[in-house]
């Protein structure tokens, strides 16, 4: 499990791209004492765009003589054609690897997995976490620990109010611009449907990337809807809107939907990996 490793600090714009640049360069990067300098940000600022790029799956701990840093193979073809991380599609991928990596983000792993309801306080979220967290892990995790994820976690993803503020005031996540939560009146949030135009290829290679991660070739419907990782739960999308979107899938990809009174099963028709699909998505779509 891991809880409050980013040091408090949300996802700031840039800060992958700064860290993919260092760690390029030298896998040894983040154990150079003056990293943090390089970097331009304090010690712990530094720990938390460590901790970002490992729970993005932008990179992993490679152990040897010495434990080194390198760059995934899906930070490798970001790298070449998103550098800077823009792109809403990036963005909606990094999100679904982000939410689905129970070990190194379990609070955001719960919160969109998880927890059903669609109108919270934070209250409410630090309350149900940490029922979750007692029943779900033997070893303790500290209340404030808990609470700094719930902060951190509605700051990764609310949109902020930056009318009164100077450009050098504004800190904005990258995260934002996905429209997940919102603040509604007082101290409620809601979770939104996601509303992107290249939305059906998300949810197609995010479902090659389940498969291969769970080897599974088949989907019921009910689980795109409910199931952990998927669809529904992921993107905060309902039947009707999954139903559509499955069409849509359905038209310009490899899956059969097959309908069924008993029971409705998706089922890929492909032996393309999800990074073959996506290298596809950036040559093809995303920058037209």
């Amino acid at each position: 499990m891991g809880f409050g490793q980013h040091q408090t600090f949300y996802l700031r714009q840039q800060w992958l791209t700064k860290g993919l640049i260092e760690v390029e360069k030298n896998h040894r990067f983040f154990y150079d004492p003056e990293h943090f300098e390089i970097l331009g940000v304090g010690k712990n600022m530094a720990k938390s765009i460590r901790y970002w790029l490992n729970a993005t799956q932008l990179t992993e701990d490679k152990k040897s003589t010495k434990t080194e840093v390198v760059m995934t193979d899906l930070a490798k073809l970001i790298f070449q054609y998103d550098p800077y991380v823009k792109t809403r599609y990036t963005l909606y991928i990094l999100h679904y690897l982000l939410v689905t990596e129970k070990n190194e983000a379990s609070a955001w792993y719960w919160f969109f997995n998880i927890f059903n309801e669609r109108v919270f306080t934070k209250q409410l979220l630090l309350e149900k976490l940490e029922q979750w967290v007692k029943e779900n892990f033997e070893k303790e995790v500290s209340i404030n620990s808990l609470k700094r994820d719930v902060d951190c976690l509605i700051q990764l993803y609310t949109a902020k109010e930056y009318s009164n503020q100077t450009p050098e005031d504004v800190i904005k996540s990258p995260f934002e611009s996905l429209g997940l939560v919102h603040q509604t009146t007082g101290s409620y949030y809601v979770k939104s449907e996601s509303a992107y135009n290249l939305m059906a290829n998300i949810l197609y290679i995010t479902l090659l990337k389940y498969s291969e991660k769970h080897n599974k070739k088949e989907v019921s419907l009910n689980d795109l809807i409910n199931g952990e990782e998927l669809w529904g739960k992921v993107f905060n999308l309902n039947r009707d809107t999954i139903v559509e979107y499955l069409d849509e899938v359905r038209k310009y990809y490899p899956i059969i939907f097959t309908r069924t009174n008993r029971l409705d099963v998706i089922r890929l028709n492909t032996e393309q990996s999800w990074l073959e699909e996506m290298k596809v998505a950036y040559e093809n779509e995303v920058f037209k």
